[in-house]
């Protein structure tokens, strides 16, 4: 005697294998779309000789992590090179893992992992369109907004955006309600996080503040999503005898010391009249080395700050207007994009802001998901029927010009990345 699962879970398999197969299509077709992007930009004739070619900057320091581990020969300028503690170990890690099980050259592998955990990324985007039922139109607009911003192309290549992004969404995922399987999914994937940027680890601590949830299992995932970024500072005390080496390389050999009330001055917003020429030039975007994409980060984040308080104050007035509901469940994601935004702002300063544009892209991501869900839970009847068309229509040309002034910048900064101009 055989036992056959009855219609009605044949019927609930049949739909989840179908919607597991469409969410993943899906976050595949993003990713190559974004892959072919820059391998048409470089001009090779095979992908290997495209994105090994590309390889710059931090993607060395990952590099040199995975092919001779951490090194540390003293403050010592001429020992600049034998210095990578200044970086997290959560993707070298990551690269190392890939290129192992593949059988690939690590270079290759820098490429490989950041494509793999991209396709993650965006295979959680549509996880929570789905548990937050959020219409299809909505489901694409959002979806081409992350796809187009200007920064978006370091996903697939040789940085650790793409991993951290995605071990924070999986991370906000599964916290979202916590068990004892979903609480461990959030800690590992909260131990990615914080052992892939520093700004994991505050990050880590946000579902703490969610109310009437299983204290236990989310404690145990806080702990878990911590000791990512601390095992790193536990493994710098025990081998080189500096818990702190993180901080100190970036300070001495880069001169970033954090300006913690670099968000409240007007130093950080105000472009150098040398900046501002060189922005509107024409020609800069093409020619200049470095001095306008420094100019297009630091206007990037008066930008994002100014995308920040217009969430939080729409946000607010609404809730305490008793329009918006649920929005405990997005107030982790409101309180990760200003805890993300306020230490890279403050980590940037000394700089003048250089990098924000990538530092902004994981801050962007959180912002649409928290807009998407706010609102799919607000009720916009309060609008009087006069005022509708003429906001559709607004709400229209504002998300046009902007997803098109988007994707010429996107462009531009792929442009300048695959011939090695400086980005960000």
């Amino acid at each position: 005697m055989s036992l056959r699962p009855g219609p009605l879970l044949q019927q609930i398999r049949k739909c989840l294998v179908g919607f597991s197969t469409r969410i993943f299509l899906l976050g595949l077709a993003l990713t190559i779309l974004q892959v072919l992007t820059i391998y048409l930009w470089t001009k090779r004739g095979s992908y290997a000789s495209a994105f090994t070619a590309l390889s710059q900057r931090d993607s060395y320091w990952y590099l040199s992590i995975v092919e001779r581990g951490y090194q540390f020969v003293g403050f010592d300028k001429i020992a600049y090179e034998q210095s990578n503690a200044a970086f997290f170990p959560g993707y070298p890690l990551a690269v190392a893992a890939m290129s192992r099980l593949l059988g690939v050259d690590p270079e290759l592998g820098l490429y490989l992992t950041a494509q793999l955990f991209c396709w993650l990324m965006w295979v959680y985007l549509f996880l929570f369109y789905h548990l937050w039922q959020i219409p299809l139109l909505w489901q694409a607009l959002a979806s081409l907004m992350i796809l187009v911003y200007p920064s978006s192309f370091y996903l697939v290549v040789g940085y650790s955006e793409s991993l951290f992004t995605a071990s924070l969404l999986g991370f906000f995922y599964w916290s979202a309600h916590l068990s004892m399987r979903s609480g461990l999914l959030a800690g590992i994937h909260g131990l990615v996080m914080s052992a892939t940027r520093i700004v994991g680890l505050p990050v880590a601590l946000v579902p703490l503040l969610r109310l009437s949830r299983p204290w236990f299992w989310t404690a145990s995932a806080v702990v878990l999503a911590l000791s990512g970024g601390l095992s790193f500072f536990l493994y710098c005390q025990l081998r080189f005898g500096r818990w702190d080496l993180y901080m100190e390389m970036q300070r001495y050999f880069t001169g970033v010391q954090a300006n913690y009330q670099a968000l409240f001055q007007a130093s950080t917003y105000v472009l150098s009249p040398e900046r501002w020429q060189v922005l509107r030039s024409p020609s800069a975007p093409v020619k200049d080395p470095g001095l306008w994409s420094d100019a297009l980060s630091q206007l990037f984040v008066s930008v994002t700050l100014g995308s920040l308080i217009v969430a939080s104050l729409v946000e607010g007035l609404s809730v305490l207007a008793g329009k918006s509901q649920r929005w405990r469940e997005r107030l982790g994601l409101h309180l990760a994009a200003w805890a993300m935004f306020y230490i890279a702002v403050a980590g940037m300063s000394p700089l003048g802001q250089r990098s924000m544009i990538r530092y902004c892209l994981p801050v962007h991501v959180v912002q649409v998901l928290a807009l998407l869900h706010w609102a799919r839970h607000t009720d916009f009847g309060f609008l009087p029927l006069w005022a509708r068309p003429h906001l559709s229509r607004v709400l229209k040309l504002g998300y046009g010009l902007l997803a098109l002034i988007f994707l010429v910048l996107n462009q531009i900064l792929t442009w300048r990345y695959v011939r090695h101009l400086w980005v960000a």
